[in-house]
């Protein structure tokens, strides 16, 4: 507008002759700046129903979760570079931190600032970063004063999550914020094709397992290792994909809410025929369950052994059947969860899922999406055969 306001300045200094037709050139120069302004805005629609305005996609972005580096690297050959500032950094698989540290050194010099839950958030610490936007991965009602504070502060703030998304669906909650993460960095196109790569393996699966009349009992322990088990609740993402695979969580039966710890002595009156647990490479230190980035096969097999070898685990039917196994708890809680849902899947309905391979999947994610591959072991089961 001010170079419009420049034209018209100069339309009024022309001598009477030509000032009509020098106008004329300044409205003109207006609308047309006008125009440009409004085909650069992006309007937004987020989890919450909120509409929200980018005069421009996102490039400075800060984020109450660190995992968003996997949605980013997903749509983004970038995805570092869009990051002005995360929390808690080290929620990210360390295995899959250095793989990206080799691809892009500068991970290192992300600032960590907010936090996880509202409570821990210093706006003035997402402001001194000088973001272009502000993403809410988790969803707690109290983002909403943040989010205030932070628009009458001229910086946007999207919600990929709500009390609402749990009413999509797995893959269509997956899909909705991927999308309305590549709308928002201009990585549409990309976003499409992983949510529609995404909504379909979700519903090959589901169709494939409707027909089946049972449903095995379950139970889930995350970040497995000295103590069991905590475990995911009804109203988590991970009970969900389980329920979509045809199992049924013992844990969700008696924990509201996100998560909250079972007794050893109720897991073994249970004696759940499938036993899963969710692990990470920080837990091998621990003497827990380590699974993904940088772990080789018989390492992640053997923490399973040791795991479901003390807590009163070895007397379930399940480890005894060998039909326990572990999965990556980082996958499960990111944009990545479809390889958790396919090995809920394939262990819980192992001979109509026989042709599943999770691996497969994880290959032409690394092909067809990944900024940098996923490398290591991210599944595993006590017998050999298994993923």
């Amino acid at each position: 507008m001010r170079l419009a306001g420049r034209v018209l300045e100069w339309a009024g200094r022309m001598p009477a002759l030509f000032r009509p037709a020098a106008c004329g050139i300044a409205v003109v120069a207006a609308a047309l700046l006008l125009a440009g302004r409004a085909d650069a805005e992006i309007l937004l629609k987020d989890a919450r129903g909120r509409e929200v305005r980018l005069a421009a996609p996102a490039q400075r972005i800060v984020t109450n979760e660190s995992l968003l580096l996997y949605s980013l690297a997903l749509i983004d050959p970038d995805p570092v570079a869009r990051i002005a500032g995360w929390a808690r950094p080290e929620r990210i698989d360390s295995g899959v931190y250095r793989t990206f540290q080799k691809t892009f050194p500068s991970i290192d010099a992300i600032p960590e600032v907010g936090g996880i839950v509202p409570s821990n958030v210093s706006v003035e610490s997402i402001l001194g970063v000088q973001p272009d936007l502000f993403v809410v991965s988790l969803w707690q009602q109290e983002w909403q004063e943040i989010a205030d504070q932070l628009a009458r502060a001229g910086v946007p703030v999207i919600f990929l999550d709500s009390p609402e998304t749990v009413k999509r669906g797995p893959a269509a909650a997956t899909a909705f914020s991927i999308e309305l993460l590549g709308r928002a960095i201009g990585r549409e196109e990309q976003a499409k094709a992983f949510s529609a790569f995404v909504e379909n393996k979700y519903r090959d699966i589901a169709d494939r397992i409707a027909a089946a009349a049972d449903r095995p009992s379950v139970v889930i322990d995350v970040h497995a290792g000295t103590l069991c088990c905590y475990t995911p609740g009804s109203d988590n993402r991970i009970s969900h994909y389980l329920d979509l695979a045809g199992g049924h969580s013992i844990g969700a039966d008696i924990v509201s809410g996100y998560d909250g710890q079972l007794s050893p002595e109720y897991v073994l009156s249970s004696n759940p025929d499938i036993y899963i647990g969710t692990g990470s490479p920080h837990l091998a230190a621990q003497g827990g369950l380590a699974v993904g980035g940088g772990i080789d096969e018989d390492t992640a097999r053997q923490s399973l052994v040791n795991v479901t070898g003390r807590n009163l685990l070895q007397n379930l039917s399940a480890v005894k059947n060998g039909r326990a196994f572990a999965v990556s708890h980082q996958l499960a809680i990111s944009a990545l969860n479809l390889v958790a849902f396919e090995c809920f899947a394939k262990w819980v309905h192992p001979k109509a899922m026989a042709d599943l391979e999770p691996a497969r999947t994880i290959d032409e994610l690394n092909e067809r999406f990944l900024a940098v591959p996923l490398e290591g072991t991210f599944c595993v089961g006590l017998d050999t055969a298994s993923p």
